[in-house]
């Protein structure tokens, strides 16, 4: 006999979990959700809160990353830049393809301002 596996997980790109994610909770805000579109919207929260973001944010400008408690200080005085963080722990990025030149081309005149033969 043969053995069935199922498959338990699927890709999906991020702006089409984005969307989809939108889409989802707009239906849940409005009450009007399914309890399986409700489950699938804590999926792909669920999913996109696996991916995580490096953020630092220096108020005071001293060059050291200030805590999340500074969102607060930051929405009543909009004093916080983003900082670079460390990024070792990512791969390093794919070489860029240099794109052929373009092509040059001529470009007529439209028909109505061309002068005409006599």
């Amino acid at each position: 006999m043969k053995a069935v596996t199922v498959q338990k997980t699927m890709q999906m790109g991020l702006g089409e979990a984005m969307k989809r994610l939108i889409m989802l909770h707009s239906k849940v805000t409005r009450a009007i959700a399914t309890p399986q579109e409700k489950d699938e919207r804590e999926m792909i929260l669920e999913a996109l809160n696996e991916i995580k973001l490096d953020l630092g944010f220096d108020c005071d400008l001293d060059g050291v990353p200030d805590t999340v408690a500074i969102f607060a200080q930051s929405a009543e005085t909009a004093c916080c830049r983003l900082l670079p963080t460390d990024t070792s722990r990512r791969a390093a990025p794919a070489p860029k393809k240099k794109r052929a030149p373009a092509k040059k081309t001529t470009r007529r005149k439209p028909a109505a301002s061309r002068r005409k033969k006599t």
